[in-house]
């Protein structure tokens, strides 16, 4: 069978690798999709990307530092991806923390990238859109250079949060239905399972997260007024569906059974604090 006419890019960081892997193999097991056709893009391979946590950047309208070790410092990679396809042929970026739980990813071929460069589901926020899994025109989207970008962020000429969430784009963006970035949920009609809060996800439970918490009515930190009411958001804990959590470790299980993902790896991500202590446990020993 040949493969299908998109690339796929997992855009991730070191502490987001684990989870990378498993989308990885997710995709390539319920797909047609080969192990060339979908690729993970590690934040540290991109040089000119470093650029981007050097200097003060506007957010939310506030100019702030970037922290490195964020988890999710990845996310301006997303508008990579044109670039490294040479400006030509179609693409998904997907987060890693997105996983493949059903087949029919090949549908994504059949959307008109002609009238729409972009496809992304609403977001939650007003006027906004889920980049974190976007099909892609790459031939459109020229005004997509990460330098540029990044310049533009660190001069306050465009502001991250605009810029994330698709508001700077002049086109129209193709609306996906939620089956293709499914937010916490697993249903009949899921097929890209997005484990989108950060608090809640499975390899996660017991850590304290290093991710930046959005504030409240755009100046109040959050997570000291939360925690008031018995609920820190500065600690990962365990996911409200048992479905989530199970598909989550019977897929890194696979993965380890197929040597995608070695022990060794779990013990570094286990030293390092990127995925939870417990990890052994919540895998089936059969499978390790």
């Amino acid at each position: 069978m040949s493969s299908p006419p998109i690339k796929i890019f997992i855009c991730t960081n070191d502490n987001q690798m684990i989870g990378a892997k498993v989308a990885r193999n997710s995709i390539i097991k319920r797909s047609s999709f080969c192990e060339n056709d979908v690729e993970i893009l590690l934040e540290s391979s991109i040089p000119s990307f470093q650029r981007f946590f050097t200097k003060p950047y506007l957010r939310k309208g506030r100019m702030i530092e970037f922290d490195k070790n964020d988890m999710q410092s990845f996310t301006l990679l997303r508008f990579h991806i044109p670039f490294l396809m040479k400006f030509q042929g179609s693409a998904l970026v997907i987060d890693p923390d997105i996983f493949q739980v059903s087949n029919g990813i090949e549908d994504l071929t059949n959307f008109d990238l002609k009238t729409h460069s972009i496809y992304a589901r609403k977001g939650l926020q007003k006027n906004s859109w889920g980049s974190s899994a976007m099909l892609l025109s790459c031939d459109q989207l020229s005004h997509w250079t990460l330098d540029d970008l990044i310049d533009k962020l660190h001069h306050g000429k465009i502001d991250y949060d605009d810029l994330i969430n698709l508001r700077l784009e002049e086109r129209p963006i193709g609306e996906l239905d939620k089956k293709w970035n499914d937010f916490d949920e697993i249903n009949l009609n899921t097929i890209l399972l997005h484990t989108t809060e950060k608090i809640t996800q499975p390899w996660r439970a017991g850590l304290k997260l290093n991710s930046s918490i959005p504030p409240l009515l755009k100046y109040i930190p959050r997570a000291p007024i939360y925690k008031l009411f018995g609920k820190d958001l500065t600690r990962g804990r365990e996911h409200p569906y048992q479905a989530i959590t199970n598909f989550f470790f019977n897929e890194l299980a696979d993965c380890i059974a197929r040597n995608i993902i070695s022990t060794q790896e779990l013990d570094d991500a286990i030293e390092k604090k990127y995925i939870r202590q417990d990890i052994y446990q919540k895998i089936r020993p059969n499978e390790i």
